[in-house]
């Protein structure tokens, strides 16, 4: 079985290929720091998040939320190029996954989204990064164990007469 979480990623990862930001293909899954800046433009997905809060005394069932954690990197010749092109990523990776209709029929809403941006000067190249966190919400069921219900049965007693009624019922599904 699939971690929901790593599936969201994943829906997350073909919404930002599909949406054809600065990035184009360069859209990774769980890549860990520094990319070089010949790699760039990239971006990088993680779920570095997931809390659960029980949705009763019933069988297990949560209301989940995975922080999906998008790493937008990008250069440019001058800052005020880099400046231009980050907010511009930023609104591209915001819609592509905000409009993506697949993305969001998996979850029952987005909680929170923040985003950061970043400019860095003080190399040869001139950077900028996006960090963006959205809470995705979903609801999460474990299956029930033990032996289904084919059938109940039982006796109805009324009166004191204990033979009153019994009954008999297939479960079907």
């Amino acid at each position: 079985m699939t971690l929901y979480r790593v599936l969201l990623k994943q829906a997350a990862q073909k919404a930002l290929l599909s949406a054809n930001t600065f990035a184009g293909q360069s859209v990774i899954v769980d890549r860990s720091l520094p990319a070089t800046p010949d790699k760039l433009p990239a971006i990088i997905l993680t779920t570095p998040r997931d809390s659960a809060a029980s949705s009763g005394r019933n069988p297990a069932g949560f209301t989940r939320v995975t922080t999906l954690a998008v790493r937008g990197l990008l250069t440019g010749n001058t800052p005020e190029e880099v400046g231009k092109k980050i907010d511009l990523f930023a609104e591209q990776i915001e819609l592509a996954l905000m409009l993506d209709a697949a993305l969001q029929s998996m979850i029952t809403q987005v909680t929170s989204l923040e985003t950061e941006t970043m400019l860095n000067s003080q190399t040869a190249e001139h950077t900028g990064e996006v960090r963006m966190m959205l809470g995705l919400e979903y609801m999460e069921y474990y299956p029930a164990t033990g032996t289904p219900l084919t059938e109940l049965v039982g006796d109805v007693q009324a009166n004191g007469n204990a033979n009153f009624a019994h009954f008999q019922v297939p479960l079907t599904s």
